[in-house]
């Protein structure tokens, strides 16, 4: 430490720099050591405490471990055991694992032997479908020449068929057209007969004249006369009346009135006389009421032949004035052509 070209002094200053140094050093060596000190004294890790930690959890895992090793080595001294005497079917069942596997080596022999029976029979089958294939094969192509003249067949009957179907439905064309046209031809004469009797019927219903002719009384008429006058005035009478020179149809009759009362009536017999004497008389219609200031009635009755139309009177009810009028229209048609 001390240098023998330097003076006192400066040895002892040389000295005084190492030993601050020295202390410098040692001071931070101190603080490692301290900080050192204070993680081994602290919990974390690599601390005693942690240390501590360890060794009593690995003390606790070795004596499990001796623990279970014991017990292991109970079990295989009683397996040992076992083996030596034959207890608890170990033996037993050692043989009959070698049982299994003798009786698996003879399956494994017994299926291979299979496997090639099988094997032998997919060869045998293949064979035999090559076989059924190249037959079905030629069945297939004599199908196909079968079906290609049965197609062939058949297309020559349906043009057979066709040709006759066409000329059958033109020969029923044919034929409905005539008897279209005979209907036609008939109808068209029919209608025109129709039109033509029509025409005639109507002129012939034209030719039957339709007229009226009316007859008068006055005063209080009398059951049982003919008191309706024609012509210059005189009255009616049995088998005498308003001559009529042809068959005719009475249609309907008018009556009208002028009288005092309103309330009068009467009741009428209407009869056709023929001019033939030897034809009975035809009652045109029975009990005709009339009343009042006016009726109309309808009739429509035949009179056969030419005749006499008379008015009978049959009841009155009353009929008081003295001066009252009377008046009967027949409305007629001719039944003959005129």
């Amino acid at each position: 430490m001390f240098s023998s070209g330097l003076s006192l002094r400066n040895n002892i200053k040389e000295v005084d720099n190492q030993l601050t140094a020295y202390s410098i050093n040692n001071n931070a060596r101190v603080v490692i050591l301290e900080t050192f000190k204070t993680n081994l004294e602290g919990t974390g890790e690599g601390s005693i405490q942690d240390l501590i930690n360890k060794h009593d959890s690995q003390a606790s895992s070795i004596l499990n471990l001796e623990t279970s090793a014991t017990a292991l080595q109970t079990r295989i001294n009683t397996f040992n055991a076992a083996l030596e005497d034959g207890s608890d079917g170990v033996i037993s069942t050692i043989e009959q694992i070698e049982l299994n596997r003798s009786g698996l080596v003879i399956e494994i022999s017994t299926r291979a032997s299979e496997i090639s029976q099988v094997q032998a029979s997919i060869s045998s089958e293949a064979s035999s479908r090559a076989t059924a294939d190249n037959s079905l094969g030629g069945r297939i192509d004599g199908e196909i020449v079968n079906r290609g003249l049965v197609i062939s067949g058949e297309a020559a009957s349906r043009i057979q068929g066709d040709a006759a179907e066409a000329t059958a439905r033109q020969q029923a064309i044919q034929t409905e057209s005539t008897l279209r046209s005979t209907a036609i031809q008939a109808e068209a004469t029919a209608r025109a007969n129709a039109v033509q009797a029509e025409a005639t019927a109507r002129a012939q219903d034209i030719s039957k004249v339709g007229f009226i002719s009316t007859a008068e009384a006055e005063g209080i008429l009398e059951v049982g006369t003919y008191p309706f006058c024609f012509g210059m005035g005189n009255q009616s009478d049995l088998n005498y009346g308003l001559p009529l020179p042809f068959s005719y149809t009475l249609q309907s009759i008018a009556y009208t009135s002028k009288a005092t009362t309103t309330n009068h009536s009467m009741i009428l017999n209407i009869i056709h006389y023929p001019f033939n004497t030897l034809e009975t008389p035809t009652v045109l219609q029975n009990s005709v009421a009339v009343s009042g200031l006016y009726s109309i009635v309808s009739i429509k009755k035949i009179a056969p032949s030419a005749g006499n139309l008379v008015v009978e009177i049959v009841s009155t009810q009353n009929l008081t004035d003295n001066n009252g009028k009377y008046r009967l229209s027949f409305i007629l048609t001719s039944n003959d052509s005129l």
